[in-house]
């Protein structure tokens, strides 16, 4: 097979892996989507039971497991997730397909787009979630290398991302982006538009906007939590830098992101025993990272890896303190070392983790596994 041959190969098949993977990822999100279905329904079944004692005998737990094939306590569990899930006008929000730059021209030229209204390409992919007025949990495969960098938008709302569509410098993924705008009737020079900005934004008879630098610098991955029910960004490296800007940028713009609305808690993991529910499975190229803070704001956590402290005699280390400065979380006139005292005055022995917010609750989105 000549080289020619074997690259044109490579790509193909590459393509029909990436759509194979998002194929699951979507069948993934629609099976998370229709088990949050049933669980609201038993739960509705098992409320008419406690509403009308005559209905109790066929709605009890056992019932329902026999009716089911499984146990009371998974019946329990159904209930329980239902009543504890928080909802949102995005829970039924569909995902947007995620297509190969042939497949869009093909659906936008079928009609089933509607009229195309405008475009949006970005070299970063934050810059896609956050400036697409889109609820993140839309995107089927959320994640910092797998929100598509390209998005078109009909005049009837309907979005159709595409992939390996990219701006911002002369390369592939620029020139994939230049050869679609083209095929959809833009204008070559129009079109070419995209190689200088890192961000642009195009509608076919101009440029709403674009800039020559990304929009955005927050950093390590937007993903959805295994519940469906939020969204975290894992912060490794960099970490006061990173949560001071997504601080900054989506926690003090509620109208604009309202998915990050709401009161800011932190919560605090003082060992590591505490922290284990946090813990990621072992990766060769990024270690084992154990995060001990969230910083919560609405339906948006913030997870960092700082280290714990290293003597029992500490509270805090000092990235812990660094990392609750740069979200504004660190309570004014407490130095850190008087925490205990000021969070839990009548505490006998270290707690597993400290709380800090202004309405003295808890995060609304406990971490899956964590007993505490």
């Amino acid at each position: 097979m000549d080289h020619f041959k074997l690259t044109a190969a490579v790509q193909q098949h590459r393509a029909d892996m990436h759509a194979r993977h998002r194929r699951i990822a979507l069948l993934t999100r629609q099976l998370r989507e229709a088990e949050a279905d049933r669980d609201r329904a038993v739960e509705r079944f098992v409320s008419l039971g406690e509403v009308h004692e005559a209905a109790r005998h066929e709605t009890g737990l056992r019932a329902i497991g026999r009716e089911l094939g499984v146990t009371h306590r998974a019946v329990t569990g159904m209930v329980e997730r239902a009543r504890s899930r928080t909802l949102h006008p995005a829970a039924d929000a569909p995902l947007i397909p995620v297509l190969t730059a042939e497949q869009a021209r093909a659906y936008v030229e079928s009609g089933a787009l509607g009229n195309l209204a405008r475009v949006q390409v970005a070299f970063n992919p934050a810059d896609i979630v956050l400036e697409s007025g889109l609820d993140p949990s839309v995107f089927p495969d959320l994640g910092d290398h797998d929100v598509p960098n390209m998005l078109l938008h009909g005049d009837d709302g309907a979005v159709v991302g595409v992939e390996e569509c990219l701006s911002g410098y002369g390369g592939t993924g620029p020139s994939n982006t230049v050869r679609l705008l083209k095929d959809l009737g833009f204008a070559e020079d129009l079109a070419r538009q995209v190689y200088p900005h890192r961000y642009i934004e195009l509608a076919p008879d101009g440029v709403i906007r674009a800039s020559a630098e990304s929009l955005h610098g927050v950093g390590g991955g937007l993903a959805l939590s295994p519940g469906g029910r939020h969204f975290v960004v894992r912060v490794r490296e960099d970490m006061a830098r990173v949560v001071a800007d997504w601080t900054a940028e989506v926690m003090a713009e509620p109208t604009k992101y309202p998915w990050a609305a709401g009161t800011r808690r932190a919560r605090v993991y003082l060992t590591r025993d505490a922290a284990a529910p946090l813990q990621e499975p072992y990766r060769a190229w990024r270690g084992n990272a154990t995060f001990s803070v969230i910083i919560e704001q609405g339906r948006l956590q913030l997870w960092a890896a700082a280290y714990l402290p290293f003597q029992f005699s500490d509270i805090l280390s000092t990235e812990q303190v660094q990392i609750l400065d740069a979200a504004d979380m660190r309570p004014a006139d407490v130095e850190p070392r008087t925490w205990l005292d000021r969070f839990i005055p009548a505490r006998r022995e270290r707690p597993a983790f400290l709380t800090i917010s202004e309405d003295g609750q808890d995060l609304t989105h406990i971490p899956d596994g964590d007993a505490h």
